[in-house]
């Protein structure tokens, strides 16, 4: 039997970056009062750069993020920063399922990778669920979790969580394209040793892989992905 989602379209809509996490986080507080499960789609505009939620803000130039027009924002989830800019993001706010062994956070991600996955397929894009490794630092997508997406060896989506008054928040990052400046050009450090080439060779965007990038295309295959994996009907909520 299908269960019903809120779909929330915030394609076009005009957050700034501590908008977006505002954004998230009522969407959260909105399922843990009640609310159906949800899943919120948008873009970035100016680029940010999200700080994982224990991130020390001493990793962050904060010069060069002025000089270079990128917002810098906190995210409420868990691990490293991350440049949004050419990405599509998904947030996902629901309460987790009442089977214990539903609920953990290795259960939930392997749920949402599932979705994500057959989301990508539509796009002829074959993903698989990361490994876990990679190098220790200030940048998210230099290395590999259980919540993160791969193609190949390289990632092309990460993801992170954050659980609150009995209800999760899963967002994530779907890589479209690049831009011409990268985390190594934003953190401390993170540019030493190779680290544009490093980062550069450990991730992958739907533009390298041959696939569509325009965002609202890319939103409609995830969210079939969701309908036909999660089995889910979505009713429209239009965000400005």
């Amino acid at each position: 039997m299908s269960t019903t989602w809120e779909l929330v379209d915030d394609l076009d809509a005009r957050h700034d970056a501590a908008g977006q996490m505002a954004a998230d986080l009522a969407l959260l507080d909105r399922v843990a009062a009640g609310a159906p499960p949800a899943l919120r789609l948008y873009r970035w505009s100016p680029p940010a750069l999200s700080l994982g939620r224990f991130q020390p803000d001493d990793d962050v130039d904060h010069d060069a993020c002025r000089r270079l027009g990128v917002d810098v924002v906190r995210r409420p989830t868990g691990g490293r920063a991350l440049l949004h800019g050419a990405d599509l993001t998904y947030a996902v706010a629901m309460r987790p399922p009442q089977d214990a062994s539903g609920a953990s956070v290795d259960a939930l991600y392997r749920l949402l990778a599932g979705a994500l996955i057959a989301g990508l397929a539509e796009l002829g894009v074959d993903s698989a669920v990361a490994h876990a490794g990679g190098p220790r630092g200030p940048v998210c997508f230099a290395g590999q979790q259980g919540a993160d997406l791969r193609v190949g060896e390289r990632k092309l989506c990460g993801s992170a969580q954050v659980h609150r008054n009995g209800a999760v928040l899963q967002h994530g990052a779907i890589l479209l394209d690049r831009l011409d400046f990268d985390e190594t050009d934003l953190l401390r450090g993170a540019a030493e040793h190779g680290g544009r080439s490093r980062l550069r060779a450990a991730t992958v965007t739907l533009r390298e892989l041959g696939a569509p990038v325009v965002a609202h295309a890319v939103a409609a295959a995830i969210t079939q992905g969701f309908r036909t994996t999660l089995d889910v009907r979505f009713t429209s909520r239009l965000e400005v």
